[in-house]
């Protein structure tokens, strides 16, 4: 019950954001995909490229190939009514997304069963949240519970946000950047090399801070 309504809490835009690159849609296609959506909500049931073109930057032809290749991995279909129309859908994609936050809220699940990784998160939870004067998304909680299940020490953690602050940056996704380079400063410094990658948890949601309202949408 409480994970359905944390999914049904959360829209699909910002569920999309969350899990793109996870799912392997380039930054095009995530575009493409937000707007095809938009227009489905206005109510317009076949979507065409053109129409997609009158709203965006791109050209028609390039909008055309870019909703082929979401065709092609399955996340736009189009279908035939009853009344033999043909309607766009993104029911897959849609579908695919849920199932990302939900294994995403599943992992979390997991993290009770270890009481001093538990311990850590928390600490680290209460620290972020006193720095950004908020309270964090179940993803940004996930975010720091992924960094410890990675290696890195709540001390690791600790310094890289304080190092956010002093640029004023207050998301995850600098908090990470930070992290990442931490590490990989110490492991030339002693080792001459790392082995970090600069795309270490591309998986991790790049717009982590759409997530502010969950909590307050979820209450409702």
């Amino acid at each position: 019950m409480v994970r359905n309504a944390m999914l049904n809490a959360v829209s699909f835009q910002y569920l999309l954001l969350d899990s793109y690159a996870r799912l392997g849609l380039s930054e095009d296609e995530l575009a493409v995909s937000l707007m095809l959506d938009h227009l489905l909500e206005q109510g317009n049931t076949f979507i065409t490229a053109d129409m997609l073109s009158l709203k965006m930057t791109f050209s028609s032809s390039k909008i055309d190939g870019i909703m082929s290749s979401l065709m092609k991995k399955g996340f736009l279909v189009y279908e035939t009514g009853k009344d033999k129309k043909m309607t766009t859908s993104l029911g897959p994609l849609k579908e695919r997304c849920r199932q990302e936050f939900s294994d995403a809220l599943t992992r979390e699940g997991y993290d009770q069963d270890n009481p001093k990784k538990q311990e850590q998160a928390q600490a680290l939870i209460s620290l972020f949240e006193e720095k950004w004067s908020r309270t964090l998304s179940p993803i940004e909680n996930q975010y720091i519970s992924e960094w410890l299940d990675s290696g890195f020490s709540e001390e690791e953690i600790r310094n890289a946000l304080l190092d956010t602050l002093t640029t004023r940056k207050k998301t995850i996704k600098a908090v990470d950047r930070a992290l990442v380079n931490r590490r990989k400063q110490s492991d030339i410094e002693l080792e001459g090399a790392s082995g970090v990658s600069d795309h270490w948890d591309k998986s991790v949601q790049e717009t982590v801070e759409a997530a502010r309202s969950l909590w307050d949408k979820g209450s409702k």
